[in-house]
């Protein structure tokens, strides 16, 4: 029952160094972050950000609008307050996040969702395609910057050793995207303890990403509703709204980007075995359903 986690309308005196933020989902990017930010959002202790993605702590992106922007982001009345933003484990697109977070809250509370990394790496590739910021071919991908981009995300070990290097690895939690499916309970009492959370509440696992509807959205509107724009449409359409919109783009064309084969699958395996060999051995978990 929520009346068994009272609010407080004093949360941030209680917040290490009046640190705007107490636990953040670093990433990765299509590996279950949404679903999450929307099920901890249900938690009566927690407060996650109004805008799903702040993107504050890259210098490129939110971190001139301030820490007063920032804090505004949070329910005050709830003790714990946390964001998600995939975009943080991006380091060669975003360097710097690390630093800057630590520099912020050096005691927050680090959640790292991860799955297989090739697989990860095709649904990048098919969400920027139907989004419309990536149109280059599969077989012309190769040598482009998009993607260097798409296996860095995918390089776990890679993207922790940058995170390790400011935050202690007991702060650092790592979460794996099949075990979430598959044991959601366990899983999300695993997040829910490492912030400092109590149990719970009985919740169902979703999906809140659908790439099947997103790929019927016409594009300009997926560019405006992942542009600028996102935080004020954020306010002005709840959740329920923003399901009704997608429900009703499910009778539109959909789209079907290009199919990957399965040489330029293989170099993607060869691109990412060494990185994931070297992310079992960081971690200690076996991750026994990927495909490298």
């Amino acid at each position: 029952m929520h009346d068994s986690f009272p609010l407080s309308d004093t949360a941030h005196a209680s917040r290490p160094d009046n640190a705007p933020v107490d636990f953040v989902i670093v990433g990765a990017m299509r590996a279950g972050t949404t679903t999450l930010h929307t099920l901890l959002s249900q938690h009566p202790q927690i407060s996650m950000s109004r805008d799903k993605e702040t993107d504050f702590f890259i210098i490129e992106k939110n971190y001139a609008r301030g820490l007063d922007w920032y804090r505004a982001q949070f329910d005050p009345r709830r003790p714990i307050h946390g964001e998600a933003s995939p975009n943080y484990a991006k380091g060669r697109d975003f360097p710097g996040v690390p630093q800057l977070l630590a520099r912020h809250a050096p005691d927050a509370r680090l959640i790292y969702v991860v799955r297989d990394p090739v697989a990860r790496a095709l649904s990048q590739y098919t969400h920027s395609w139907n989004m419309g910021t990536l149109t280059t071919r599969p077989e012309d991908l190769s040598l482009t910057h998009e993607y260097h981009s798409l296996v860095d995300a995918s390089s776990y070990a890679r993207q922790l050793q940058r995170w390790r290097a400011h935050f202690p690895r007991e702060a650092i939690l790592v979460v794996d995207f099949d075990q979430l499916i598959a044991a959601p309970a366990a899983q999300i009492a695993r997040i829910t303890a490492h912030v400092g959370a109590g149990p719970m509440p009985a919740c169902t696992l979703g999906s809140h990403n659908d790439a099947a509807q997103m790929c019927r959205v016409p594009r300009p509107l997926m560019r405006l509703a992942h542009g600028p724009m996102r935080p004020l449409l954020t306010r002005l359409l709840d959740q329920r709204a923003r399901t009704r919109l997608r429900q009703l783009f499910t009778l539109a064309p959909r789209r079907t980007p290009p199919a990957v084969p399965e040489d330029l699958r293989a170099q993607r395996r060869r691109d990412l075995a060494e990185d994931a060999a070297r992310f079992r051995q960081m971690t200690g978990m076996e991750f026994p359903r990927w495909s490298i």
